[in-house]
């Protein structure tokens, strides 16, 4: 809901998060700008360092955080709802599930739902011998484990302190440093805390501008194919301009009117899309081996999230599986921070369950029926992509790939619109998140001012610009992971004050099924309804701050 309470102001900006975080950006946008290539060595330089030193910790954090989410859900304290008795959800759930997808994938499934698959035929993973019919299996598998399961753990464990201190301990401040209350203290509204938000925009504006950077070649490409325009770095910056536009009305008309609406115009649009892939492309095939990747996945799921290559040292899990968890924690902070906007009302278990669930269908989707489309052109010889990535890139891949179709025309124009506003809901969250981050005294209902979001809109265009003079997806690569590295420590200190809170509020009291907030009068209460025959209302006062946490059924 973007309308502010009729005379109350929108919150104001907080400069003690705004100026600090804008002249660190300027401070790295600026050299990058000047002199990009200097600025893509430094980048390379600094991600063989981490990757090669800290791979495994991206690996085992990533993949002890995917444990710990499914052990909440479906332990005792999934019961507890994100609300008092009285708070129920804002948005159905077919609303709430494409904004959550949408706002973590964005038109970065787009880009390599089609290419991915290709990268990993040509240089697969565990010894397979590149470009066999193994390597094929492998590569529609391992990017349905890139793109499903453990990303979504990762994205929708800030969701959870945050919406849990917002909207169960009703505190004002809609800022990851605000969830770190639990073990900071009174730490996390001073210095420290300060420090963590504008760690926590930087972090954010790698890995949305990292999107951007990606996306506007590709798009360009597009547009070139599709209107006989001549590929230019002049006509990727229109591109971009248009970019900003759109996300910047949709952050303008906020929630309901434009992240929203922009969410389910994109559902079903990919929807189409990916059912006319799938009938008139090889249909047999795209079934078969969706269905053998997830059954690869499963078999080697536990082996693929803590595999290190140490012996061999081929590189592949630090040039890939390492890229991807640093862009998920990346996003994390941005998606965390949406998804506990629009999650008041539910469960934790609700939001870990259907989040990771249906998330990971939505990616593994796109992957079995436009991945496993252009391995078959590959390893069919229809038309040989793996020549077109190596020698032309992406975006000429892309194009490629979609003027195999039939309707090749028709489909472009559908694809063009479908990238346009994938990328724009993503960019719209990110935007609106940014906003939030800087806002002072923001509660969980309300909305940052438009101008603050538009600021943030504009700031997202001109980080995107940077990564692209710094040109070529090692670069971009780099960025991501040196700029994501803060947020490994971060997830940890999350987890330990989401249980801190957690216990403290509620402690051995989950004993039954399910558990509300609920304030009463001068002290907090604990009320359960035990589905047994005739009802037990169970009352026990406790110690701590009757403002709090309180709990109802």
């Amino acid at each position: 809901m973007n309308k502010q309470i009729s005379g109350v102001c929108p919150p104001k900006i907080d400069f003690y998060i705004f100026w600090p975080a804008l002249i660190v950006i300027v401070g790295l946008l600026v050299p990058i700008c000047l002199s990009p290539d200097a600025a893509g060595k430094v980048a390379g330089d600094l991600i063989s360092v981490i990757t090669n030193k800290l791979g495994w910790a991206y690996q085992l954090g990533a993949f002890s955080l995917f444990i710990f989410m499914f052990w909440l859900a479906l332990g005792r304290y999934g019961k507890i709802r994100l609300g008092r008795l009285e708070d129920k959800p804002e948005y159905s759930k077919f609303s709430w599930i494409a904004m959550m997808f949408c706002a973590g994938m964005g038109s970065s499934i787009m880009n390599w739902s089609f290419v991915e698959p290709l990268y990993f035929m040509q240089g697969p993973a565990m010894g397979i011998e590149p470009g066999s019919n193994q390597a094929a299996e492998w590569a529609g598998m391992y990017s349905m484990f890139h793109w499903g399961l453990i990303p979504y753990a990762i994205y929708l464990l800030p969701a959870l302190p945050i919406a849990y201190i917002v909207y169960v301990r009703r505190c004002s401040l809609f800022r990851i440093s605000e969830a770190c209350v639990g073990i900071l203290g009174d730490k996390a509204y001073g210095p420290v805390g300060k420090v963590i938000d504008v760690l926590v925009i930087l972090s954010i504006l790698g890995g949305t501008a990292t999107t951007l950077g990606l996306s506007v070649p590709v798009l360009s490409a597009l547009f070139s194919e599709a209107f006989g325009l001549v590929d230019s770095f002049g006509l990727q910056l229109v591109v971009l301009v248009i970019w900003t536009a759109i996300f910047s009305w949709s952050v303008y008309k906020g929630l309901s009117e434009g992240i929203k609406i922009l969410s389910q115009i994109n559902t079903m649009l990919a929807l189409v899309l990916l059912v006319f892939v799938l009938v008139t492309g090889p249909t047999l095939f795209i079934l078969d081996s969706a269905s053998n990747s997830l059954g690869l996945l499963m078999g080697n799921f536990f082996h693929m999230s803590l595999w290190t290559d140490p012996v061999n040292k081929g590189g592949y899990p630090q040039a890939w599986t390492t890229f991807y968890w640093a862009w998920w924690l990346a996003y994390a902070p941005m998606v965390g921070l949406f998804v506990a906007r629009i999650s008041k009302g539910r469960t934790i278990r609700e939001l870990i369950l259907y989040g990771i669930t249906w998330g990971s269908l939505g990616s593994w989707v796109f992957f079995a029926v436009w991945g496993n489309y252009a391995i078959n052109l590959e390893i069919t010889e229809s038309l040989s992509l793996s020549s077109i990535l190596s020698e032309s890139g992406i975006p000429a891949t892309i194009v490629a790939t979609v003027n195999s179709l039939p309707f090749a025309s028709v489909f472009i124009l559908a694809f063009i619109v479908l990238f346009f506003v994938f990328t724009a809901t993503t960019m719209d969250s990110a935007a609106f998140v940014l906003a939030s981050i800087s806002s002072k005294d923001m509660s969980g209902d309300e909305e940052p001012a438009c101008w603050n979001r538009i600021i943030w809109a504009m700031i997202l265009g001109g980080s995107a610009i940077a990564m692209m003079l710094m040109g070529g997806l090692k670069a971009v690569q780099s960025a991501t992971i040196v700029l994501a590295l803060p947020m490994l420590p971060l997830m940890a200190l999350l987890v330990f004050s989401l249980m801190r809170m957690l216990k403290e509020d509620f402690g051995s009291s989950l004993e039954q099924a399910h558990h509300v907030m609920h304030e009463t009068k001068g002290i907090t209460q604990i009320v359960q309804d035990i589905p047994v025959v005739g009802q037990l209302e169970y009352v026990k006062e406790t110690a701590f701050d009757p403002d709090v946490a309180q709990s109802s059924v």
